[in-house]
């Protein structure tokens, strides 16, 4: 049962640190270099898919290293699944009160209407996502080691 559960933690945390700094590193500099009607529209096409992927995905993986923190009985897969499960908390709470917020506003802004004085969030939104991004990257790594150390 551990087996088969550190080769989950390993594979979807991956996946999530894959798929953050997939964003990081290609749609982040793109939403920047679209005018701002186009970024709008870009945005809510992007976030209709990620929306329904990435929260299950990294409840998931909070869950899973939560699960073998308990079950291992060895001090140091006990420390790094754990600290894969906070860092996993720790990107559910960016998301949820820093990128999801921001996505909401811009989701309900209209393109069409946007003067001037728009207070502008990308830049905001691009911090934020990289710290999560950090945080998954940790939490891979993590899993990495714990799956690596072996009873």
């Amino acid at each position: 049962m551990i087996a088969v559960l550190s080769a989950l933690a390993l594979g979807a945390s991956g996946t999530l640190a894959g798929v953050l700094a997939a964003v990081a590193l290609g749609i982040v500099p793109a939403f920047r270099g679209l005018p701002v009607d186009q970024y709008i529209r870009v945005h809510r096409l992007a976030g209709q898919y990620y929306d329904r992927v990435m929260p299950p995905l990294v409840i998931g993986c909070t869950g899973v290293d939560i699960a073998l923190a308990v079950l291992v009985g060895d001090g140091g897969r006990v420390i790094l699944f754990s600290a894969a499960a906070v860092a996993q908390l720790g990107v559910s709470v960016v998301s949820q009160f820093a990128n999801v917020p921001i996505n909401r506003k811009v989701k309900s802004t209209d393109p069409l209407c946007v003067g001037p004085d728009w207070d502008d969030p990308r830049a905001r939104w691009a911090r934020w996502h990289l710290v999560r991004t950090v945080l998954a990257l940790c939490a891979v790594l993590a899993n990495a080691g714990a799956v690596a150390i072996h009873p």
